[in-house]
């Protein structure tokens, strides 16, 4: 197959390079084609589900300089991302003009989610079931929690649900009700959020400082809760429940035209390739300045003083 060269690889193996390279091979991009071993690539994607940080500026340099024809993005799922190079980044939080907001890579082994239109309300209203420990908005959430509004720490979900199964109760919940709370964790994006717009319901996105992915109307299918309104989560559903059902079937749409398996890779790159792109040492250190924040500070002091302690001591 004739066309550009897209080459998948990373800083070290991780989750997300896996993950992208069996989504690449169930669903190739439809214009590009996946680099073999010799191929000169014109594009080279580094996927990372870790923290990538200024500890890592040196090998993520000399990756870019072994291949100086291609261009070089960096899809991050780290909950803390550093943008230092042009990429995607589902947790961002700044603006930044080499820099966007998106998915999560989608499971590449997930059957497609059956169409499931709402012909009968669900019972919930909504709900919420996840890890509290990851952020205190979540551990505000169980204030929210009654029978008709399941709001629960993983937990204590086996002694709510008969035959507790992770991911069949989890599934089963969302599709049970009208709207999918979807609170930001240890980073600002969610990737219940996908889950809930896969399944066609409608999320709530209560995240202050998480950047949307671009050019999608999002306030078309899904609402945004400030974290201080938390607690104004039922009143503000049940204002809009009647909306449910058709925002939850443009969520569906959304995200089928933009972030599901058969079509990942297509929109990804092509919002890639809108992105300013400049090459040479001096353009990397002028993102890694303008993108630094405090945690890239302590990352670096907390991996030092960590091989500081695990070094061998004076032999007596």
């Amino acid at each position: 197959m004739a066309g550009p060269c897209l080459l998948l690889t990373a800083l070290r193996e991780n989750p997300a390079l896996s993950k992208a390279r069996r989504l690449a091979a169930l669903h190739p991009p439809s214009a590009l084609r996946i680099a073999a071993a010799d191929d000169v690539p014109d594009i080279v994607l580094h996927l990372d589900s870790g923290y990538v940080g200024l500890a890592d500026l040196p090998l993520l340099r000399r990756r870019v300089r072994t291949r100086p024809t291609a261009r070089h993005f960096l899809f991050s799922e780290s909950d803390w991302p550093y943008a230092v190079l042009p990429g995607a980044y589902p947790s961002l939080t700044r603006t930044l003009p080499w820099a966007r907001s998106w998915s999560y890579l989608p499971d590449p082994d997930a059957p497609a989610p059956a169409a499931s239109p709402l012909q009968k309300e669900p019972a919930y209203l909504f709900s919420f079931l996840g890890r509290t420990s990851t952020h205190p908005i979540r551990e505000r959430l169980l204030a929210l929690d009654t029978p008709d509004t399941p709001c629960l720490e993983l937990a204590a979900a086996p002694a709510r649900f008969a035959d507790f199964d992770y991911h069949a109760t989890y599934r089963e919940l969302l599709l049970q009700s009208q709207f999918a709370l979807c609170p930001r964790g240890f980073g600002t994006a969610s990737i219940r959020l996908f889950e809930a717009m896969a399944l066609g319901r409608a999320p709530v996105i209560i995240a202050d400082a998480w950047q949307a992915p671009p050019d999608i109307p999002w306030r078309d299918f899904s609402l945004f809760v400030a974290e201080k309104d938390i607690m104004h989560i039922p009143h503000i559903l049940k204002e809009v429940r009647g909306q449910a059902a058709v925002m939850g079937q443009r969520a569906r749409q959304v995200f089928t035209t933009h972030f599901a398996p058969e079509v990942f890779f297509d929109r990804l790159l092509v919002m890639l390739l809108t992105l300013p792109y400049e090459t040479g040492t001096a353009a990397m250190a002028g993102r890694a300045w303008k993108a630094l924040g405090w945690r890239e500070g302590y990352s670096l002091a907390h991996r030092v003083k960590t091989r500081f302690r695990a070094a061998p001591g004076p032999i007596s």
